[in-house]
C-alpha cells in the first residue's frame, strides 16, 4: 500500500480537507534524480559523534512507513563542516558548524478542520504538521547540497531582526510560466556550551510561491560573513 493509498483508504467515502499530499508535477524530481544522495552523505567528512551534545530529539529524523512505502531522513541527520573565520585582523580560526534540520523540510502546516491519518503527522514541539510529498523528495534532490554549497551560493537577508537568512534554487518551469522559488530558509548562531563551535539550522526549505518583489530584492549577504557576525 502506498502513502496515497493510505490516504484514500481514511476518506471513509467523503473528501476531507487536506487529505491528500500534493500532486507532483513532472518537473519535481523523481527516483532516477534521488539516486546520488549516498554520495551527498559520503562527502560529510566530520563525524557528528563528536557534537551529539548539540543534536536534539526535534532534529533527529526517524524512518516513516506508510503501508508499503517508507520514507528515510539519512540526508537530513545532523552533520559537521569545518570553516575558517576571521577573529581579528591577525588571527583566523577554525570552527565547527553543525548543521541541523528542522522537520519543516519535509511537512506542512495543518489546515483549519483538516484530518490525516495519523501516520502522516510529524510534531513540532507541541504543534502537529503534516508530512508532505512535494518537500520530501525536493529535499532528497537538493539538501544537504545546498549546505555545502553556501559559500558560493546568493544568499539574502529575510529578516534582519531575527536574523534569518534564504537561498534559492529555481525550478524548471512548463513553457510560457515563471521558474519556481525552491527557497532554503536558515540561521547560524554562536554555540554558548562550546567554544568555536557554530549551529547552522536549516528551518524550512520548500516551494516558495509568488514571492514578495521585498524578499527576492532583499540585501545579499555572502555565507563567510554571515558566520563571522555570528561567531563575533
Amino acid at each position: 500500500m502506498t502513502l496515497a493509498q493510505v490516504l484514500r483508504q481514511h476518506a471513509d467515502g467523503q473528501q476531507l480537507l487536506g487529505m491528500g499530499l500534493p500532486t507532483m508535477p513532472s518537473r519535481f524530481p523523481n527516483d532516477e534524480s534521488v539516486q546520488g544522495i549516498q554520495k551527498v552523505i559520503a562527502m560529510q567528512m566530520t563525524t557528528i559523534a563528536d557534537h551529539h551534545d548539540a543534536v536534539t530529539d526535534d532534529h533527529k529524523h526517524s524512518p516513516r512507513s506508510f503501508g508499503d512505502e517508507t520514507w528515510t531522513f539519512d540526508h537530513l541527520q545532523a552533520f559537521v563542516m569545518k570553516m575558517k573565520v576571521e577573529q581579528t585582523l591577525k588571527t583566523i580560526v577554525e570552527v565547527d558548524v553543525v548543521v541541523l534540520f528542522a522537520n519543516h523540510c519535509f511537512s506542512r502546516e495543518m489546515k483549519a478542520g483538516e484530518v490525516v491519518d495519523e501516520s502522516l503527522i510529524v510534531m513540532d514541539g507541541n504543534i502537529q504538521r503534516v508530512l508532505d510529498e512535494q518537500r520530501y523528495k525536493l529535499s532528497l534532490k537538493y539538501l544537504p547540497q545546498l549546505v555545502h554549497d553556501l559559500e558560493k551560493r546568493h544568499i539574502r537577508i529575510a529578516n534582519e531582526s531575527r536574523p534569518n537568512f534564504v537561498t534559492f534554487e529555481l525550478q524548471p518551469a512548463n513553457g510560457g510560466e515563471e521558474p519556481l522559488h525552491y527557497a532554503m530558509f536558515f540561521e547560524v548562531k554562536k554555540d554558548r556550551s562550546r567554544k568555536r563551535r557554530m549551529l547552522l539550522r536549516v528551518q524550512s526549505a520548500y516551494i516558495l510561491e509568488n514571492p514578495s518583489k521585498r524578499l527576492l530584492e532583499a540585501k545579499k549577504m555572502r555565507f563567510h560573513i554571515i558566520v563571522k557576525r555570528a561567531f563575533a
